[in-house]
């Protein structure tokens, strides 16, 4: 059997909010087949300890996807104004989530928010926004025309996890968000930055079978790029690891 891989949605409306869907781009079920793996989509489930263990006996590895600001009071800040609303059951159900996988060692990989949400469930904190850091661009969010095109440049660090997996010193990538790392979760290391400005582009957990954050999206480059397919190959393959032990 393929290994299962968990990967978290989020809330869509239609127009007038008479109906609600939680919804996935195929972008990220689309890399995680293209890796060897089962890919499995998560409702949220607010923090529902029940549903977190379930959900966490059923998958072998967790994908925490893109999306919406995590609201600041989860890492012990006021609401900037350039901060977006956040979604509070989708907040509430992944911190746990973060928490729970951490704890049991799942494997887990985390893309954009998914990065930040592992950063902020253990203990880190973020900018709110891109001003918020000095000599920090805005280049890091790409237009609705220019996704999955690289716009900028990722500098993997010698020795870590991302690098090895990776196989490369830098990548172009392509992002859009506007918040990121501020103060690093205990225990965690950086595993890359931008080349431009420095900022964390990638995460990782030491002590871990497979704990992982990157800022920028892969899913939307693994067709062209063998180094992002990799990054979900590496999940996969823990994943797989993971089950069988």
């Amino acid at each position: 059997m393929r290994p299962r891989i968990g990967i978290t949605s989020w809330h869509r409306s239609d127009p007038d909010k008479l109906e609600r869907w939680e919804a996935v781009r195929d972008t990220y079920t689309g890399a995680i087949r293209a890796a060897g793996g089962l890919p499995i989509i998560l409702p949220i489930a607010d923090g529902d300890p029940g549903a977190i263990d379930g959900y966490l006996a059923a998958v072998d590895g967790l994908l925490f996807t893109g999306g919406e600001d995590i609201a600041p009071a989860y890492y012990g800040e006021a609401r900037d104004e350039r901060c977006q609303e956040p979604d509070p059951e989708r907040d509430l159900f992944e911190i746990h989530l973060a928490r729970a996988a951490v704890e049991r060692r799942v494997p887990t990989l985390g893309i954009c928010r998914g990065l930040q949400v592992i950063n902020v469930a253990a203990g880190g904190t973020l900018y709110q926004d891109i001003a918020c850091r000095p000599d920090t661009r805005a280049y890091h969010s790409a237009s609705p025309a220019n996704r999955g095109r690289p716009i900028h440049a990722v500098r993997l660090v010698p020795g870590s996890r991302l690098c090895a997996i990776m196989g490369v010193a830098e990548s172009q990538v392509t992002s859009t968000h506007h918040q990121f790392v501020k103060d690093l979760a205990p225990g965690f290391r950086v595993g890359a930055e931008s080349v431009e400005d420095g900022i964390v582009e990638g995460i990782e957990g030491p002590g871990q079978s497979f704990l992982v954050g990157v800022q920028w999206h892969p899913e939307r480059m693994y067709k062209e790029r063998a180094e992002h397919l990799a990054l979900f190959r590496a999940l996969v393959e823990a994943a797989e690891n993971a089950r069988a032990s």
